[in-house]
């Protein structure tokens, strides 16, 4: 009887053991957590952010630069600042016809994204000025809202409404009320480019703090919007002035040279970041076909990281 009672406990104990370990601990958990079941619409969801940031390794943006508008004879030496209205319009006519342009601020928005909830078009291109002319607001303005084309302008903050002849200026800079009647549009914003047009590499610290502090300070009282973006007159930067700007509250810096050779060209990878982004300067002698094919190149030499 004894041998009996002794099988039946052991064949309970076998049974009762094969039960606990139909499911051991270590199958139902992870570091200690309950093993979530992914359903069918999460998995879609992981495949579509998947999907999304293939894509975003594989943008490539260029950033066109203009400066001022006119019918000032062209030369050699003022090309690369000048363009006349007719061409300025073939050139957004092409590139619109060609590229889907985009807002730096759509650019930005999509860079510091990382959960799939923003994206841009294929083929993107941004446009933008530098200074601030008058003409950026009474020739380019007209033109850029008819190709419904978003444009960012960097203006020198100490020349806003200043007028050519008195002593300030060579060509006249638009004011500040027509800076706030062309961000009204939704299509334009005003950014910085320093108080006065310096070299900012060249100052002693406490002038470099100035011009890109005041800048930014004068765009956010009389525009009523955050100032976060900066482009250095001449190219002219270094770590030094990089790190200030950044200090200051510059997110995005632009940092092109003045030149319009296509072998200083290139574009922009989000991979990249917004603290070195480079722009190609279109000077005005420049065809609108000429300036496409150039445009391509460039992107065609960039490579993926």
């Amino acid at each position: 009887m004894l041998i009996l009672n002794l099988l039946i406990y052991s064949q309970g104990m076998v049974l009762a053991y094969a039960a606990e370990s139909k499911t051991p601990d270590w199958l139902q958990y992870a570091d200690g957590k309950e093993e979530e079941e992914v359903t069918e619409e999460e998995r879609l969801e992981q495949e579509k952010l998947e999907q999304w940031r293939e894509k975003k390794k594989n943008i490539k943006v260029p950033i066109l630069l203009y400066h001022h508008i006119t019918n000032d004879e062209l030369t050699e030496e003022n090309s690369i600042s000048l363009i006349s209205p007719y061409d300025f319009r073939l050139h957004m006519t092409a590139i619109k016809t060609n590229f889907t342009p985009i807002s730096l601020r759509q650019y930005y928005e999509y860079v510091v994204c990382d959960d799939g909830s923003v994206d841009i078009p294929s083929n993107p291109i941004i446009i933008t000025f530098d200074d601030g002319y008058s003409s950026n607001y009474e020739l380019g303005y007209p033109i850029l809202k008819e190709l419904n084309i978003p444009a960012t302008i960097f203006v020198v903050t100490d020349t806003v409404g200043a007028v050519a002849g008195e002593g300030k200026v060579n060509y006249s800079h638009f004011t500040w009320e027509q800076a706030r009647e062309m961000e009204a549009s939704g299509l334009i914003e005003i950014q910085s480019h320093t108080v006065s047009h310096v070299k900012v590499d060249e100052l002693n610290f406490a002038e470099q703090v100035r011009q890109l502090r005041k800048s930014k300070y004068d765009i956010e009282k009389n525009l009523g919007h955050k100032c976060d973006m900066i482009a250095f007159p001449y190219g002219h930067y270094d770590e030094n002035v990089k790190r200030i700007a950044k200090n200051s509250g510059y997110d995005v810096q632009l940092l092109v040279d003045d030149k319009t050779l296509e072998s200083d060209y290139e574009v922009n990878l989000p991979s990249e970041g917004l603290e070195n982004l480079t722009r190609m300067t279109i000077a005005g002698n420049m065809g609108n076909v000429n300036v496409i094919e150039i445009i391509r190149r460039t992107m065609s030499k960039k490579e993926i990281k």
